[in-house]
């Protein structure tokens, strides 16, 4: 069975007495607990016992999507702790090596303010991995007391590149990028013990890397160059693009790929933008793009309502896309995300708890614009810098008459946070040329299918891994991506 197939029903309530273990970061209960369900012979338990005269049970055991649903959180409950690593004093002397004049009550005080991350383990608040990271990323105040130096120079080239995009119309650059992927020496070491046990000296690796998407915004794709052969690489128009090798490893070897596209920008104010002729979806037919996918994308009661409150009294769809727009950019403050496999409802609990990263913002785009009747896709990769890259997620969204656009609501709201009107309207619309498309497709499988455990079950930025059967996932393993050439024309 492909694992991953098993999240899309999430949707199912877990018992109470497991929700209560879950809520309460019991992890290791909770997960007996959910074993214990599903080895349970319902002929064994049902009411009345193994009476002699008792009519056969109409059901033997859980329905199919109910146990789906609990191996899914099975998985989910043994992630949670790692991403949740630290208690309070734990936390407390992380953060005061990054900001040392840092104290308790103004920890604590953050946490009240809901601008630290944190869950119960065990019955006792556990804070977020990354949470340090995103003060410093998010508050350049915090950032400077960590000796930080915040990216002025790269908001500055998004800023000068939007103003260039509205003056010319449109920009290109020629990007080269190098992915590099390589499982953790005590991984490796677990799998090549358990090859040796079957009279191997070699490890069974399945290996998937990102590769360019062909997208109107992406022309000239080339794979350059690999650390060997693929296997096979998935055609340019594949929901989730990949290069592909399974094979033998004897030692800890890199998996490197070198690829290079052409980016083109081009402004676009969709509020103004007329009616084009002869517009084409590019393969991305609208009527595809308006329904719910499980377990994220979901029209609930409250998002519902909360599409209605924003859209208003608009009718035209562009205005309804820059109100829902508005809304994102406007409220929900950015925050670094746990591994979006541990994630639920993903948009609603964004929409409630007014937070998220880039993937959650857009999840939150499409969801509402979809409520509200307009087609909206994902579309994620990379955010390019002519030093660096690094993961990042988009949505396009579909105006009649003028073909599919996008709409960056995490770029759009870091402008908001420093007052930059001008670049947050921008990315309604428009984007820059630094950008680098694998995936145009939330939950896609990828090409093949990857069917143990993958680190994201969703989106695929910098690689998969599998060895031995066995996905690897978290600290498992490493990936990298270094920009090679960053050349506007």
């Amino acid at each position: 069975m492909n694992w991953n197939d098993t999240l899309r029903h999430l949707d199912t309530p877990l018992p109470e007495d497991i929700a209560r273990l879950k809520a309460a970061g019991y992890c290791t209960q909770a997960i007996a607990a959910i074993d214990r369900l599903l080895a349970e012979d319902w002929t064994q338990t049902q009411n009345g016992g193994q009476s002699p005269d008792k009519a056969k049970n109409c059901m033997a055991q859980l329905p199919e999507s109910w146990r789906a649903g609990l191996l899914a959180q099975r998985e989910i409950l043994a992630r949670i702790p790692g991403e949740y690593p630290c208690n309070e004093a734990e936390a407390l002397a992380h953060i005061q090596s990054r900001i040392p004049d840092m104290t308790q009550e103004e920890f604590r005080g953050l946490v009240a303010d809901n601008r630290i991350d944190w869950r119960f383990v065990d019955g006792e608040p556990h804070f977020a991995r990354r949470f340090v990271e995103t003060l410093i990323y998010t508050d350049d105040n915090f950032a400077l007391r960590a000796g930080v130096r915040p990216d002025y120079a790269s908001r500055a080239r998004r800023g000068e590149q939007a103003v260039a995009l509205q003056q010319k119309g449109s920009q290109s650059a020629k990007i080269r990028l190098k992915f590099s992927m390589k499982a953790s020496d005590e991984a490796f070491a677990r799998a090549m013990e358990q090859a040796k046990k079957e009279g191997r000296t070699s490890v069974r690796a399945k290996l998937w890397l990102p590769a360019p998407a062909a997208c109107p915004s992406q022309s000239d794709i080339q794979l350059e160059a690999f650390w060997r052969e693929p296997t096979s690489i998935a055609p340019e128009t594949a929901p989730q693009r990949t290069i592909y090798w399974e094979t033998e490893l004897t030692e800890n070897t890199p998996v490197e790929a070198v690829v290079s596209y052409v980016r083109t920008a081009q402004y676009v104010d969709p509020l103004s933008l007329q009616d084009l002729p002869n517009v084409t979806d590019g393969g991305f037919a609208p009527e595809n793009y308006l329904g719910e996918q499980m377990p994220h994308v979901r029209f609930t009661p409250a998002m519902r309502a909360l599409t209605a409150a924003v859209v208003g009294d608009a009718e035209d769809n562009a205005e309804k896309a820059s109100r829902i727009y508005d809304y994102v950019t406007q409220n929900v403050k950015y925050r670094f995300m746990p591994q979006y496999f541990i994630l639920e409802s993903i948009a609603e609990n964004c929409a409630h708890s007014r937070r998220g990263d880039c993937g959650v913002q857009a999840l939150t785009f499409i969801t509402m614009c979809r409520i509200a009747g307009i087609p909206a896709m994902w579309e994620s990769g990379l955010s390019v810098e002519p030093q660096e890259a690094g993961c990042h997620d988009w949505a396009m969204f579909w105006l009649k008459g003028k073909g599919w656009l996008y709409a960056d609501c995490s770029f759009g709201g870091s402008a908001a946070r420093r007052g930059e009107e001008a670049l947050r309207r921008h990315y309604f619309g428009s984007l820059d040329t630094g950008r680098f498309a694998a995936n145009h497709v939330f939950q896609a499988p990828l090409t093949p299918p990857k069917e143990s455990w993958r680190a994201d079950p969703y989106d695929n930025q910098t690689g998969e891994m599998e060895l031995e059967g066995v996905g690897l996932k978290g600290r498992e393993y490493h990936t990298d991506v270094t920009t090679l050439e960053y050349e506007l024309l």
